[in-house]
């Protein structure tokens, strides 16, 4: 896999440098509102910028990545208000690589999720979604975005049926990754750029030769499942306070689930074995 240089990359992580920014756009739409949407997202984005936010390095999902969020993806959205709440706290913000979604630039304020979906385009990054969701205690999300946005077959010329799962789908994306990423044990590998790097020469027991070519001109992260055999730790670790379901019986004797909160404490290291995962 390639992973080439973005402006949209480039832009946000040099805040001192203005060039990236003439290879920055919006697709060019006949509908005035639609684009003067988009133009307005942009703009948004550029404040945030001025701001310069710590965005982190670019993180490439892998496929067994994803095959760990899809696994825990319920568990996380029976708390979905408290993991927004939590990121909004945490000022949680950071630019993904997704291979079917583009590059999503997203973001975390007044408890809101704003999201910016990049694609692109001969050289260019073009702004092709902007909108915000916010999660109610009754875990109920609200979108907010131009109504008539995915209608545009300029933007999504897709099957009607797919349109409207469009924004649950990078949504659902979003917090089930942020929330694996920081609730499972998890490794990364970071690629240098310019370089060419093996997968199964840094994974152990990785079973296909996955390569991945960075010529993003910036280090990036890759998430994966798949690691070494043993994992040893011998320092004291800090947990953070986390919730769980916590097996419990009523009192008629019957067994229920019940979201509870974990306080924060410092556990000792660790020696166990590592998950490997097997092909499908």
């Amino acid at each position: 896999m390639v992973i080439r240089k973005q402006a949209i990359i480039s832009w946000l992580l040099t805040p001192d440098d203005n060039e990236p920014e003439n290879r920055l756009g919006v697709p060019m739409v006949d509908n005035k509102e639609h684009f003067g949407y988009l133009s307005n997202g942009l703009g948004h984005l550029a404040e945030i910028r001025d701001a310069k936010p710590d965005w982190g390095l670019p993180e490439l999902i892998m496929p067994s990545f994803e095959k760990v969020m899809q696994k825990s993806a319920k568990k996380f959205f029976d708390i979905d208000h408290q993991l927004f709440h939590e990121f909004y706290n945490d000022n949680v913000c950071g630019i993904l690589l997704s291979r079917d979604c583009g590059t999503i630039v997203y973001g975390f304020g007044e408890n809101r999720l704003y999201v910016w979906l990049f694609h692109e385009e001969e050289g260019y990054s073009k702004l092709y979604m902007y909108f915000y969701a916010e999660s109610t205690k009754d875990n109920i999300r609200n979108i907010y975005t131009w109504p008539t946005l995915l209608n545009d077959k300029q933007l999504f010329d897709i099957p009607e049926e797919e349109k409207s799962l469009i924004y649950g789908k990078i949504i659902n994306k979003l917090i089930v990754y942020l929330a694996v990423k920081k609730y499972v044990k998890v490794d990364t590998i970071i690629v240098p750029p310019g370089t060419i790097t093996r997968l199964d020469d840094k994974i152990y027991d990785y079973r296909t030769k996955d390569k991945i070519r960075n010529e993003s001109g910036q280090k990036v992260i890759v998430m994966d499942s798949r690691w070494f055999r043993k994992i040893v730790n011998d320092n004291n670790i800090f947990v953070r306070g986390f919730f769980r379901f916590q097996n419990k019986k009523n009192e008629r004797g019957e067994w229920y689930k019940e979201l509870i909160f974990v306080d924060s404490y410092v556990r000792n290291g660790y020696h166990r074995n590592a998950l490997i995962e097997k092909e499908g």
